[in-house]
């Protein structure tokens, strides 16, 4: 899956991301343990909350698109509205 960084959507998930990584600054220690065991599973913990995080900017990403595609519709209408004023009676 590919990820824009562009529009609102794509700063909400950089700002998240830049987060997680703030957050997760405890677990440098567990994935530079000399235990393999530790190291890996920390390894986990970090890449399922990055994950969970981009998932999460995805979700807000898409409950902002519905507002968008109604301000679309309606500029949409409005404009053939005005042509067909432009243009007078249909022939």
């Amino acid at each position: 899956m590919r990820i824009a960084l562009s529009g609102p959507g794509g700063l909400l998930l950089l700002g998240l991301l830049l987060a997680g990584c703030q957050a997760e600054n405890p677990l440098a220690a567990d994935l530079n343990s000399s235990t393999p065991a530790i190291a890996a599973q920390a390894g986990k913990v970090q890449a399922l909350t990055t994950q969970l995080e981009q998932q999460k900017a995805v979700i807000e990403a898409e409950k902002a698109k519905p507002a968008a595609m109604q301000q679309q519709l309606d500029g949409s209408r409005q404009n053939l509205e005005g042509l067909k004023k432009e243009m007078g009676p249909a022939q």
